[in-house]
């Protein structure tokens, strides 16, 4: 999810956008931090005048929507995010086709609490302008350039509007009750057992099977022992070449194992360990599917004391075997499969 705020100077953009990054785990961009690079660069100092006329250079040179198309790159990824300082209708529009689930927040208030939030924090010389000053400088952001600052377009273009004249207590009210009608679903990092189990799924996709495709991975104090995926052994053809003689032979799941010329994923895993000296004793695997009854016995000698997987295998043998061992067994949700990550 992707949420955008716009509107006037001290309506209380930076209020809510703290809010979320403190409630709600949204990370904060703003596409005035491109604007702040650029100026750095060029040895400028970052206040509000030289912000709107630095902004008024990259658009005319690169477009309109440029810091948004930037920022997009950047975020587009990610499982949520906020994005400040959104001044142009153009940039709307670039965050409204680049960005999924893209929502527009228009904050704004009554002209005369704006003012006075704005000398009471006494921003760059804020404590010092009159009324009348205030609105005239925001005029100035209120262009009919297509590459300037449309401050009051892009709120007539904002798919929620917020109302933010009284105290923060009322604002955040309006927050939540927003995030409950887009069906917000708080994101959160990965346990352990999601990370490990979605690495095991990660592994089966080498798998040389032609019936499923498993993968395993063994871990100890949270560090990665070694992985493995069905198939043929090393250096002999595989089923993908050779086609599937347990299809052939019309053996089912979970029964005739020795009929196969694949080595299964938990096996290949724990042979691995074995080839590179790395000790298994007391630790977990996480594999895709539950053990059939040879694999079920390779974890028990290899002292594999946890067991950990999203999807059973035919083959129940195993359960009787683990509870006798003191092997713990545990079926978790299959993870989400796609990968959220800030490029």
């Amino acid at each position: 999810m992707f949420i955008g705020f716009t509107g006037p100077n001290a309506a209380g953009k930076g209020e809510a956008i703290r809010y979320l990054v403190d409630n709600h785990c949204f990370t904060a961009f703003s596409l005035s931090d491109i604007l702040r690079a650029e100026l750095k660069e060029r040895g400028i100092e970052s206040g509000r005048d030289s912000l709107i006329r630095m902004g008024n250079e990259l658009r005319e040179k690169e477009g309109a929507a440029v810091l948004a198309a930037r920022t997009a790159a950047k975020i587009k990824n990610m499982p949520q995010a906020v994005i400040d300082s959104i001044r142009n209708p153009a940039e709307i529009e670039e965050l409204r086709g680049s960005l999924k689930n893209f929502t527009l927040i228009g904050i704004d208030a009554d002209a005369r609490v704006r003012y006075e939030r704005a000398v009471k924090r006494s921003r760059e010389g804020e404590n010092r302008i009159s009324f009348e000053g205030f609105k005239a400088k925001e005029e100035l952001e209120n262009s009919t350039d297509k590459n300037a600052q449309q401050l009051k377009k892009c709120f007539e273009m904002s798919d929620i509007k917020i109302d933010n004249s009284k105290d923060t207590a009322s604002l955040f009210a309006q927050l939540e009750k927003i995030l409950k009608e887009l069906n917000y679903t708080p994101y959160k990092r990965p346990s352990w057992d999601e990370y490990f189990m979605k690495m095991a799924y990660l592994v089966a996709e080498r798998s040389t099977c032609i019936r499923h495709h498993i993968g395993a991975v063994i871990v100890k104090g949270n560090h990665l022992v070694s992985s493995g995926y069905n198939g043929a052994a090393s250096g002999v053809k595989d089923c993908t070449e050779l086609g599937c003689l347990r299809d052939r032979m019309g053996i089912a799941s979970g029964t005739r194992h020795e009929i196969c010329r694949a080595i299964h994923a938990e096996q290949n895993a724990i042979i691995q360990a074995a080839l590179r000296g790395s000790p298994t004793e007391g630790a977990t695997i996480y594999c895709t599917h539950s053990p059939c009854i040879i694999c079920a016995k390779m974890v028990v000698n290899a002292k594999i004391k946890r067991f950990v997987t999203a999807n059973r295998y035919p083959d129940k043998s195993y359960e009787e075997l683990f509870g006798e061992a003191g092997v713990a067994f545990e079926v978790v949700q299959r993870p989400r499969l796609s990968i959220s990550v800030l490029d």
